[in-house]
């Protein structure tokens, strides 16, 4: 090693840390180790799956959607969801169904799709350290470390088996910086082109890109810049040629989803611009917490630190390596925090973390050389190297004692869908004709296990469903025109009332999935705010809370009059605040809406019984017990009743009954 009085040419002065460069032989073999250990940690979640969950699977339905539409490319040679439906731009990475129907050639399905997505978590983890050596020429261990905290992220094995193209982008996105930084800006280009066939949010990192150059090369001072002697120069014909290139891939992205389905993006983004479009959230506290947990809290403030850092060195026309890499994560954050401020789950910030990461080493670096520089005493610089090596060592022991507790909450993800989206698929493929159309708001496994055509609500796979959100006769009526005849839904996401389902997935789990036969006029879609309303009023009613469950199931009344749920849960509460007589009405009206519906039928027949229509009660119960042989309460109370009907009978002839006592 040798020392170095300054950081890089015209970059702030550090006379207190030392180079470090590895030799070409360690560089290589850090360069095939990190993808090596990638490739460990996405088969150590995809081996032991089948043994621990039962079988190979997603935590997330939309995985099954690319799944969906490279099985149709490859059977009939059509980019759709089903054989005979209309082609539809419904996967947000064309580009990942693509490579699925090639490599569905040797191995299909789930298998293909683990396939892709640890290929590409090597890719990442490798391409992250080549970065980092062109960005800290001085300062190579910081792309080891930056590299060695990628490979050991839960949040990456996670995502090589979730079936998204979250890391297929990714891997696109760093080949592109690299490509970059490596001044080949032919392969920049293409590759930044790539990565919007895979996701639309690669437009910002071409933005940050642009920022990055016009920067480089209009804003810093020239006795700033940095020196290429002995680099690859980059040639004007080049540049142009990649540029047409850039162009060629975005105007083909662009004509393929407008011929598809109308528009430059493809339909997920229209469709989830929509569906939630009155949803709240907390977004900057959702932010925090992806940065914040497990080993990232060791240096998102290092980053923050890292992001002002930059900012002094812009506001000094000074040579910034790391602006694309801030620029990017900012821009992430920032475009979602405009467009589309929800998290749904952590892939949507996911490609920023190989970027994070090395502003976040780069800031712990930076933070404790200015500390030695301001302080030039011997045991300053020992206390920063040390320091500095606790703080990276503590990210990695994170990282790892986190690993077995995300791999774990992966699968029961795994086991949660196969329980029910796909078990419903399975149901719905072994019970349903083939000409069953099904509308869902679950379009993924439903439609790769029902081999169905679906009638997606949330309009990804269905764009006419875009213009009717939020109106629940529209869409009705488009379920109608559409001739659906089932409804498979999550009935906490999606309600479905007056009707029994045909297929319900194991009720003490969350997310009830269930399937009903769709009879126009008679099945009912719930308002999601009725719905959402009902959610609370049951809570309440869990607490005992029976005037406020009243005051709730009154708004959601309001929202939605005409679901037997709402009016049983109603009865019920009114009935714990002494109301029997509406009560009774109440339940008489939820067994009206629908004819079958056990829950009312219950409490119903014990207020009938009570009030001694005991025949009545009676017959209803045992209706109950027909509908649902399992009910416990439904059992319980005919019981009850037959032991008051005996006792009746008895005293009616004379017979009475004692209690002795001594």
């Amino acid at each position: 090693m040798e020392k170095s009085k300054t950081q890089g040419k015209g970059a702030a002065k550090s006379t207190v840390v030392e180079a470090f460069h590895f030799t070409p032989s360690r560089r290589a073999v850090l360069a095939g180790l990190f993808p090596i250990l990638a490739v460990i940690a996405g088969l150590l979640y995809a081996v032991p799956m089948p043994g621990t969950v039962g079988e190979t699977g997603f935590p997330f339905d939309d995985a099954y959607t690319a799944l969906t539409f490279a099985r149709n490319l490859l059977e009939h040679g059509a980019y759709s969801f089903h054989a005979g439906v209309p082609a539809t731009s419904g996967v947000t990475a064309p580009l990942q169904v693509f490579l699925l129907a090639a490599i569905g050639i040797f191995a299909q399905g789930v298998r293909a799709s683990f396939a892709i997505g640890i290929v590409s978590f090597a890719v990442v983890t490798g391409l992250t350290f080549l970065l980092g050596l062109r960005l800290f020429r001085d300062r190579e261990w910081i792309a080891a470390v930056a590299a060695l905290l990628v490979a050991l992220s839960p949040h990456m094995a996670s995502a090589a088996v979730s079936g998204l193209p979250t890391l297929p982008f990714t891997a696109l996105v760093l080949a592109s910086a690299y490509f970059y930084f490596a001044r080949r800006s032919m392969l920049f280009f293409l590759f930044a082109g790539l990565a919007l066939w895979t996701h639309p949010a690669a437009l910002v990192f071409f933005l940050a890109a642009i920022v990055h150059l016009l920067y480089s090369h209009l804003a810093v001072k020239q006795e700033n810049k940095p020196s290429f002697e002995g680099e690859r120069p980059v040639t004007g014909r080049a540049t142009a040629i990649g540029g047409i290139l850039y162009l060629l891939l975005v105007a083909g992205y662009g004509i393929f989803n407008y011929v598809l389905s109308g528009s430059f993006f493809v339909n997920p983004v229209g469709a989830k611009l929509t569906y939630y479009a009155n949803a709240t959230t907390a977004f900057a506290r959702e932010v925090w917490g992806f940065y914040s947990h497990s080993w990232e809290a060791a240096l998102v403030l290092f980053a923050i630190f890292a992001l002002m850092m930059i900012t002094v060195d812009i506001v000094r026309r000074r040579h910034v390596p790391l602006l694309m890499s801030a620029a990017f994560v900012v821009g992430m954050i920032a475009a979602y925090g405009l467009i589309f401020p929800i998290i749904l789950d952590n892939h949507v910030l996911l490609p920023t973390l190989p970027f994070f990461t090395l502003l976040g080493v780069w800031g712990l670096w930076r933070a404790f050389a200015l500390m030695a520089e301001a302080l030039p005493l011997p045991f300053i610089r020992t206390l920063s190297r040390t320091v500095v090596t606790i703080i990276a060592g503590a990210a990695v022991v994170i990282a790892l004692s986190d690993w077995m507790a995300y791999r774990d909450a992966h699968f029961r993800s795994v086991r949660l869908v196969l329980d029910r989206q796909v078990a419903a698929g399975r149901w719905i493929a072994e019970n349903t004709f083939e000409d069953a159309r099904i509308a869902t708001h679950l379009p993924g496994a439903v439609s790769y296990y029902g081999r169905r055509p679906v009638f997606d609500i949330t309009g990804k796979l269905t764009p006419s469903v875009i213009d009717h959100m939020g109106n629940l006769e529209e869409l009705v009526a488009e379920f109608r025109s559409n001739r659906v005849t089932h409804i498979a839904a999550r009935r906490d996401e999606f309600e479905v009332v007056n009707a029994n389902p045909l297929f319900t997935s194991d009720p003490s789990q969350p997310g009830v999935m269930e399937v009903f036969l769709y009879t126009s006029g008679q099945t009912h879609l719930m308002s999601q705010a009725a719905s959402a309303l009902n959610v609370e009023a049951a809570r309440l009613m869990g607490q005992k809370r029976w005037r406020d469950a009243e005051a709730v199931l009154q708004r959601s009344f309001k929202e939605d009059p005409y679901s037997c749920r709402t009016s049983t849960l109603y009865g019920l509460t009114i009935l714990q605040l002494g109301d029997t007589a509406n009560a009774r009405v109440y339940l008489e009206q939820a067994v009206s809406l629908h004819d079958q519906y056990a829950p009312a039928m219950v409490p119903l027949a014990d207020i009938l019984v009570k009030q001694h229509r005991v025949d009545d009660g009676i017959r209803l119960l045992e209706r109950a017990l027909e509908i649902n042989p399992e009910s416990f309460q439904a059992r319980s109370s005919l019981r009850s009743a037959m032991q008051i009907k005996r006792t009746d009978s008895l005293e009616a002839k004379g017979v009475h009954s004692y209690t002795f006592t001594r």
